[in-house]
């Protein structure tokens, strides 16, 4: 204990300042949305972050491809990826309300290229797992990804 602090959480708690529910170290988009979270269901929280926004989130894809993700022997965690990006819209919506800020959301799917036989081979294999999941894949034709992405060469 310092020297003339509080000897207890419940001594703060009577101070000037309350003391905090929750505690989030890390003000990327995760902590945020933890901290937004606890906040609106009126705990008390605190965000500690030397620089908020300057981490790995301002360069990360900000993607969820739960199918393309979804590898052999992970049943439980495709689970897990697939319930969480269904409930990513609702959550989009809400944030962009709260927020008035476009999250720039959208839902075109996830393009898995093959270049070679062999590339071709294995996502043929992987794709055969997947469906076998109950998950959505659509194998396309070349020219069909080029019509969805023109920059594909």
């Amino acid at each position: 204990m310092l020297s003339g602090g509080p000897s207890s959480t419940r001594d703060v708690e009577r101070g000037p300042f309350l003391a905090p529910d929750v505690a989030v170290v890390g003000a990327g988009p995760v902590g945020l949305a933890i901290a937004w979270r606890c906040a609106s269901r009126g705990l008390r929280v605190v965000v500690h972050d030397p620089a908020p926004g300057s981490g790995a989130s301002h360069v990360a894809a900000g993607m969820l491809a739960p199918v393309a993700e979804a590898y052999f022997g992970e049943h439980e965690l495709t689970g897990l990826l697939t319930a969480s990006a269904a409930r990513w819209p609702a959550f989009a919506a809400e944030l962009t309300e709260a927020t008035g800020a476009d999250l720039g959301y959208r839902t075109e799917g996830t393009l898995l290229v093959g270049l070679t036989a062999d590339d071709l081979a294995e996502a043929r294999r992987l794709w055969a797992y997947q469906q076998g999941l109950g998950l959505p894949v659509t194998p396309l034709r070349p020219s069909e990804l080029r019509d969805r992405e023109p920059a594909l060469a």
